[in-house]
């Protein structure tokens, strides 16, 4: 059997250069909540409690709380919560929605439960939190299905990558850019899993989303309605811990808030879709014919946050049918890109997503068995 080749060099340069010291700077002893979510207030951020060594969100009122699945609570009354009359009242209820940034109702409810964790909503703050796991799970077979859309080395082997620090390493090195946190400093905070998350301020006039993986393998991202654990926090797994001596938070990085654009988790305005006036006589016949019009016509007319997403999925689709000579790969590229355009995804992007889209369905050919093509 062929030796495994060692740990791509990206990925070893990221574990030697940022994470060998990380156990220095792990505080043991954790801050007053209550301290720590009047902290994060003066930041400007909204925060919620979270309950007590949890870090999930308190349990609203007896109205607010449907319970659990083994034991539901009777006296919830199912409603949204974006209206809710306990938000204005001031009781946390409904999670981030009743997040906030006042001093006098963040203490109130610290004097009522001086045991919860505190949270910070991200889209109210915001902020975007790039959140890098190290669950030791198994990668992906597929080195492209590491990094979505982004071109990697050709001798790029997931085995060696074992978490999210290797693929943001990864990410970086193919970017070109400094990691996060690297320049210029950010807060950033270690997870009692060993995972890290980079606070980044939004740049001015934009809306971010959560989308969990779209980025890369074990990277996710906390923006808009989601939140993150503050610094000081102690859950059962232990407690989230600020590294080094930076408190303040960096903008978003220009390299990854393009490529957090290109992933779909940046917020644009939608605008008014006209019917695509295709310029290209079908391609194919029968079956083939239809599968083209429906996948164009889908990228076509893609909301904004899932552009991306729908072409490489067309493209993959498209793709299976080049293999068995049903299709031209240089034509089908072609529409598909010009579908793309009038979706107003980015040129560059779309053919990233295109080329990755027809190389993996080209590598699984659709029978069309019985279909008319």
């Amino acid at each position: 059997m062929q030796e495994r080749n060692r740990l791509p060099r990206p990925a070893a340069k990221f574990r030697s250069s940022n994470f060998t010291l990380l156990s220095s700077h792990f505080r043991t002893t954790a801050p007053d909540p209550r301290r720590v979510a009047l902290w994060a207030a003066a930041q400007g951020w909204h925060v919620l409690p979270l309950a007590s060594r949890t870090k999930l969100p308190v349990r609203g009122c007896d109205r607010c709380s449907p319970g659990s699945k083994r034991r539901p609570n009777p006296h919830y009354v199912e409603h949204d919560g974006h209206g809710c009359e306990c938000i204005p009242r001031g009781r946390p209820c409904h999670g981030v929605l009743a997040a906030t940034a006042d001093p006098d109702r963040i203490a109130a409810w610290w004097d009522m439960m001086p045991g919860a964790g505190v949270g910070v909503a991200a889209g109210p703050s915001g902020l975007v939190i790039l959140d890098v796991d190290c669950h030791g799970r198994q990668p992906p077979d597929d080195p492209a299905e590491l990094l979505p859309g982004v071109e990697l080395p050709g001798d790029t082997i997931p085995a060696g990558v074992v978490d999210g620090r290797d693929t943001l390493a990864l990410i970086a090195e193919a970017r070109r850019a400094p990691l996060p946190g690297c320049g210029p400093e950010t807060l950033t905070v270690l997870t009692p899993s060993g995972g890290v998350h980079y606070w980044f301020r939004a740049p001015a006039d934009t809306n971010w989303r959560p989308l969990a993986g779209a980025l890369g393998w074990q990277l996710d991202v906390r923006a808009g309605s989601s939140y993150a654990v503050a610094p000081g926090t102690t859950t059962r797994a232990g407690t989230y811990a600020a590294l080094g001596e930076c408190r303040t938070v960096a903008e978003l990085p220009v390299w990854l808030a393009r490529d957090l654009d290109r992933t779909g988790h940046r917020v644009h305005p939608e605008r008014p879709r006209a019917v695509l006036p295709w310029r290209t006589r079908p391609l194919g016949t029968g079956y083939v014919a239809a599968a083209v019009r429906d996948e164009l016509r889908a990228v076509a007319e893609a909301p904004s946050g899932t552009r991306n997403g729908t072409l490489n999925r067309a493209a993959f689709s498209l793709g299976t049918l080049i293999a068995p000579g049903r299709l031209n790969r240089r034509q089908v590229a072609a529409v598909l890109l010009d579908a793309a355009r009038h979706s107003g995804l980015p040129e560059r992007e779309a053919q990233a997503a295109i080329r990755s889209g027809l190389a993996a369905g080209e590598r699984q050919p659709r029978t069309l068995t019985g279909a008319a093509a």
